[in-house]
């Protein structure tokens, strides 16, 4: 047991180690991260959160206010910086990395296989999972996806473990009241996953159990009550317009169907997904276990949560990592241990080559000799080359020595992709809103200041104040209207100097 605690802390340790650096790289973005920042600070009002979420002085019906909580006590308790806001969500994202370990591990306890080659899997899902590139990048974000995963990955350890000490299934509870604090639709997936691993495996929870589990959910519920008594119908946005909706009709405009998270998958899913196939046969080969049994739902389980989502967005994949991260850990045994699957290591080396062939032509055709993108494609193109070559060695030791070649030059590469500037791509990353949004704060504060276009909370979240983004109807009270728009409006002028094809703080008399 406690040979099992040191490996769990170490795993979460080196988790944070690879995640919290850069966190303030780079500006919060739209939406989620800049939106989540402004409800936090909105409701953790002078420092105390308060029972319901806000946004500016306007209720806040999206979300429940579960994480906003903890990001807006450390906003009140530190500062506004980037790094502070995005620490709280990393931190809870982080969990996922031990628990998916100890679940691991507890499938090999329930099959009664206790072997080095279990106890291995575990800590070598555990490394996958903190190595996939989207479960970094988006754990990294203050948003409420990573939190999640690591609600959900401890509601199934809880219920796995409850056969054995019902108490541990109020464990489970609190998680699903964690979750219910996060994304509320997301519990009934996740509960139906436990009870169909509960019926196909045919060790239903006992009794006591489902009271335990009950228990920790009712701090989940009985704030949903609250809200609804303190706001009404309006408590039932979070859970239709918000939430179920999703899966129906595209809200805000995030369409693409199962197009999003497969790209999702196949963008970020390498190196390891080159291990899916031998996982699958895997799996299916030893189709009589627990463990298989489990992989096989989880992975179906939470592609059922996320694929038929008619509303897309790149981090709703996050849930499809941790049943991909045990599966591709069967295929890396067969690889580590039997030596089989060796087209594995030729694709490995092949796709280390290629990286580092990038990153030579990169330094070759800039006056930069070394750039932190340059650094991250030759360090995982390295350690994807040494690594394979070790791997393909006829000695045991020699493949797990590569491996542990081939996790160090992947950690190396996503340590230098936060500091590159590159880690962030999806929507309106192009811009940067702080030097508008330092303009405005030097204005009054009673001016009249009007957003032409969609709405901005990275804007918002920088100049410290809601924007309305319609000026033509806004009654004009004081000498100048100022107005942020790409296009200069007819009779304005810019404030400071005039940038072509950007978008700009424009003064624009009344009179």
């Amino acid at each position: 047991m406690r040979q099992r605690r040191a490996w769990l802390l170490l795993l979460w340790c080196l988790t944070l180690l690879v995640w919290l650096p850069g966190l303030g790289s780079l500006p919060l973005r739209d939406w989620d991260e800049s939106l989540v920042a402004i409800v936090s600070y909105s409701t953790a009002s002078d420092g105390w959160p308060s029972w319901l979420a806000f946004k500016w002085e306007q209720p806040y019906l999206n979300k429940p206010p579960g994480l906003h909580w903890l990001v807006g006590s450390m906003i009140y308790l530190f500062d506004d910086s980037e790094t502070i806001v995005r620490f709280v969500p990393c931190l809870m994202a982080s969990f996922s990395v031990p628990l998916l370990t100890l679940l691991r591990w507890d499938l090999a306890a329930a099959d009664e296989v206790q072997t080095g080659r279990e106890q291995y899997s575990g800590i070598l899902a555990g490394l996958i999972l903190m190595t996939l590139l989207p479960v970094a990048r988006h754990g990294r974000l203050a948003m409420l996806d990573g939190a999640l995963m690591s609600a959900n990955l401890l509601i199934w350890w809880g219920c796995l473990s409850s056969r054995h000490q019902p108490s541990l299934a109020l464990t489970a509870g609190f998680a699903g009241s964690a979750v219910l604090m996060l994304k509320p639709p997301v519990i009934f997936g996740a509960l139906l996953i436990a009870l169909i691993l509960s019926v196909v495996d045919r060790a239903p929870l006992q009794r006591t159990a489902l009271l335990w589990l009950g228990a920790g959910l009712l701090p989940g519920i009985s704030w949903h009550l609250s809200h609804f008594k303190a706001r009404g119908d309006d408590a039932l946005v979070m859970w239709g317009s918000q939430g179920l909706a999703r899966i129906t009709s595209s809200v805000d405009g995030a369409a693409g169907g199962w197009i999003i998270p497969a790209i999702e998958l196949l963008e970020g899913g390498w190196p390891w997904l080159a291990l899916m196939p031998a996982g699958l046969i895997a799996v299916w080969q030893f189709k009589h276990r627990t463990t298989s049994w489990w992989l096989i739902i989880l992975l179906l389980g939470s592609s059922a949560m996320v694929l038929p989502l008619r509303t897309q967005l790149p981090w709703y994949s996050q849930l499809l990592w941790t049943p991909i991260a045990l599966i591709c850990t069967e295929g890396l045994l067969e690889v580590l241990d039997d030596g089989r699957h060796r087209w594995v290591c030729h694709l490995w080396m092949l796709m280390g080559v290629m990286l580092i062939i990038g990153s030579l032509l990169g330094i070759a055709v800039s006056s930069i000799p070394l750039s932190g993108l340059k650094i991250t494609l030759l360090s995982a193109g390295t350690g994807l080359v040494i690594g394979s070559l070790m791997m393909k060695s006829g000695y045991r030791r020699w493949r797990h020595r590569g491996i542990i070649v081939l996790l160090a030059g992947w950690s190396l590469a996503l340590l230098s992709l936060w500091h590159s500037g590159f880690w962030l791509w999806e929507l309106n990353e192009s811009w940067d809103p702080r030097s508008v949004a330092t303009q405005i704060r030097q204005l009054p504060a009673e001016v009249d200041i009007k957003l032409v276009g969609a709405a901005r909370p990275s804007l918002e979240w920088y100049a410290g104040r809601s924007l309305d983004d319609n000026p033509d109807g806004a009654e004009q009270s004081h000498n100048n209207l100022y107005i942020i728009a790409v296009q200069e409006p007819l009779g304005c002028k810019p404030q400071g100097e005039k940038v072509v094809g950007d978008w700009q703080l424009w003064s624009c008399p009344t009179q």
